[in-house]
């Protein structure tokens, strides 16, 4: 420290008294020199300032423990210009070890889905079941005529399939429905429009894990187009069918080639919701026969709408589509109640369905009256995570503008496990390294991260490790296991 503080003066001094000389002026060169003793002060105080700040870093690093192999392995060539936070809790929550990015807010893709999930276990409960309904505008005559629309009011149930509004059809029929004098409506206004969120990017929005969430949705909101390769690299591949088959109101602009061999799926989907055109481009890999691509039914209203008008038309049921009164009496006429809140839980951590996270993010702010992130923000802070720089777009984390910080990240999960949902939560989460770890991981375009809990000599951490900016092709998971192996030792 005294050998900054003599070199910072004498830089000052020096600086003085050649200001002085230069001016030929005694008084200017004497107030100069001062001026110069106070540069002095000034640059020995920034040099202490930052030696410090030096320390206090080191102080964060034990040579030989964790902070030490963190240091090590994130040094390591493959994560070179990447950012990568890194935290562990103990049993108490305590942190025993944070990287200096632990407490700057990242992108963490899929991994968000814990924050969704935890809340909505603790806000809807562990048995809240989505409903949907058909309902009739008016009372049934005795013929078995309903004097205005057949509605069908969803519920934003993400798992209502084509075959559960074929069974809404038939319960219409055993009813003793003859006839609708007005028209089939679905009501999908439930969740906020647009289904999508304006932070999604365009690639994302046509293709199957980019489905919106609506009010109501079918079979995922996913549609299959199924193809056969051409002759030829290069040559256009042949359009075989559409799954479902029924859904006529888009028009869909084929562009797809042969790739080549081994290529896989290279096929994008392009469309906006309640869009009714679906442009298809890429490339299926030469020799594939009935090669399946998936993308997003851009209006799964109208879908539910043309099923039920397909299930009724078979059924004898005849629709006449005439002008009806508005003010008829609803009356329910069957219902369709999801799987429960658990199961659907633990199928969006399996295989991280963006739709499922979406629609329970949603209804979360129907449920309290709010929106959505500040009902999740509000109810994590209820649970003692004081959040610093969130950014909460979404519930699923496809939104690349949502932030988090790691430590806070592990916190949710560490908040989540104490309560009584808590074993509910942790059952949810993928198992891994032969039992050893259950955790959500999240992965898009140079970003991986990882959530979850780690046993290990009798004892359970919660970890959060979050990299942001890495290179193509970099096996981070693999990378992992490295870090992961020396907590707890």
């Amino acid at each position: 420290m005294a050998v900054v503080f003599r070199d910072g003066l004498a830089d000052g001094v020096s600086i003085g008294y050649r200001c002085g000389m230069n001016g030929r002026l005694f008084v200017v060169g004497a107030l100069t020199g001062v001026l110069g003793l106070a540069v002095g002060f000034g640059i020995w105080g920034i040099s202490e300032v930052r030696h410090v700040e030096v320390l206090e870093k080191a102080a964060h690093v034990e040579p030989g423990g964790l902070g030490g192999f963190f240091e090590s392995w994130a040094a390591r060539e493959e994560l070179e210009g990447a950012l990568v936070g890194f935290c562990v809790l103990d049993e108490e929550g305590e942190v025993i070890y944070k990287s200096p990015l632990a407490e700057k807010a990242l992108c963490p893709a899929s991994a968000l889905k814990t924050l969704t999930a935890g809340a909505a276990l603790g806000l809807l409960g562990e048995d809240f079941k989505f409903e949907t309904r058909l309902l009739a505008a008016g009372e049934i005559s005795a013929e078995g005529g309903v004097p205005g629309n057949l509605i069908l009011r969803g519920g934003g149930d993400p798992t209502l399939a084509e075959e559960d509004l074929v069974r809404l059809a038939e319960e219409v029929t055993e009813r003793g429905v003859k006839w609708i004098e007005g028209s089939v409506q679905v009501d999908d206004s439930i969740f906020p429009q647009p289904p999508v969120s304006d932070h999604w990017v365009w690639g994302d929005l046509g293709n199957a894990y980019g489905t919106g969430a609506y009010g109501v949705n079918v079979g995922r909101n996913v549609v299959r187009l199924v193809f056969d390769a051409g002759a030829a690299e290069g040559d256009p591949a042949s359009f075989l069918r559409r799954e479902p088959d029924i859904y006529d109101l888009v028009e869909w602009r084929l562009g797809v080639n042969t790739g080549s061999v081994g290529s896989g799926d290279q096929v994008m989907m392009y469309s906006t919701p309640y869009g009714r055109q679906v442009d298809v481009r890429g490339t299926v890999p030469l020799g594939a026969r009935e090669f399946e691509v998936r993308g997003a039914v851009p209006d799964p209203p109208a879908l539910a709408r043309a099923i039920l008008e397909r299930e009724l038309h078979e059924r004898g049921v005849e629709v006449f589509g005439e002008m009806v009164p508005a003010n008829l009496e609803e009356v329910v006429l069957a219902r369709h109640e999801s799987a429960v809140l658990a199961d659907i839980v633990d199928h969006m951590h399996e295989v991280s369905d963006n739709l499922e996270a979406q629609s329970l993010f949603l209804m979360m702010g129907v449920k309290e009256g709010k929106d959505p992130e500040v009902v999740l923000r509000e109810y994590w802070e209820e649970m003692g995570v004081d959040f610093e720089g969130l950014r909460l777009i979404d519930g699923s984390g496809l939104a690349r503008a949502t932030m988090i910080r790691p430590l806070d990240l592990a916190r949710v999960s560490f908040s989540a496990r104490k309560t009584e949902y808590g074993e509910t939560f942790v059952e949810s989460l993928p198992v891994g390294s032969g039992g050893s770890i259950q955790s959500k991981r999240g992965a898009m375009s140079g970003v991986r991260t990882e959530v979850g809990f780690l046993s290990r000599n009798g004892k359970e951490y919660t970890f959060a490790l979050m990299g942001n900016g890495l290179a193509e092709g970099v096996d981070f998971w693999r990378l992992r296991e490295d870090l992961l192996e020396e907590v707890g030792k």
